[in-house]
């Protein structure tokens, strides 16, 4: 569009924003696919080193935030500094992201997201909150599982490929990390993952 039409400078800077949000929500699709599939077969080593995982939770919160709301603010967070963790950034970073893309994609326009990061008894603990329609009891567990998505096919809304939760449990397994899910009130989903 922008290379045949003459359109103003206000137009094409939209068209380029949503043309990288595109890339952006396809680059992570694409290292989604791969990693999954490099776990799945095992070929997948997690090298591990000492990083500094609040500074890992900010960088994603602050990349998601730009893209998420016109309005306000919705990815509130509250993240301890100096939270440090031996294990494999490049997973973990796709746990936040799964984490937070999840509660972005089923959460209302502007509604508001909530990461905490902090330590308790010692351990890292990270925390996210949505307002969304909440997940049912019966599929709590179900949701870890490959391809599997929350609700009815046919009426559906967000896109996915149901792999994001199955990388989220597959990595923190790998990293002797517990995952729960809780209902929020008065709506909406928490994820805990507690690092031993």
């Amino acid at each position: 569009t922008i290379v045949k039409r003459d359109l103003d400078k206000a137009r094409q800077t939209s068209l380029l924003n949503n043309s990288l949000k595109d890339i952006e929500r396809l680059d992570d699709l694409v290292e989604n696919m791969l990693l999954a599939t490099k776990i799945e077969n095992r070929s997948y080593s997690f090298p591990k080193e000492d990083f500094d995982f609040s500074e890992l939770v900010h960088k994603i919160s602050d990349r998601l935030q730009i893209h998420t709301c016109d309005c306000d603010q919705n990815i509130e967070t509250n993240i301890q500094n100096g939270v440090r963790l031996s294990g494999d950034p490049f997973a973990l970073a796709s746990v936040v992201t799964n984490l937070l893309e999840n509660a972005v994609k089923y959460s209302g326009p502007c509604a508001k997201v909530r990461v905490g990061l902090s330590k308790v008894n010692g351990h890292p603990f990270l925390t996210v909150s949505d307002n969304g329609p909440g997940i049912e009891d019966e599929e709590k567990m179900l949701i870890f599982d490959k391809f599997y998505r929350v609700g009815d096919e046919k009426v559906r809304k967000t896109k996915g490929t149901g792999l994001g939760l199955f990388i989220v449990k597959e990595v923190l397994q790998n990293h002797d990390a517990d995952i729960s899910v809780k209902d929020n009130v008065p709506q909406g989903t928490i994820f805990e993952v507690t690092f031993s």
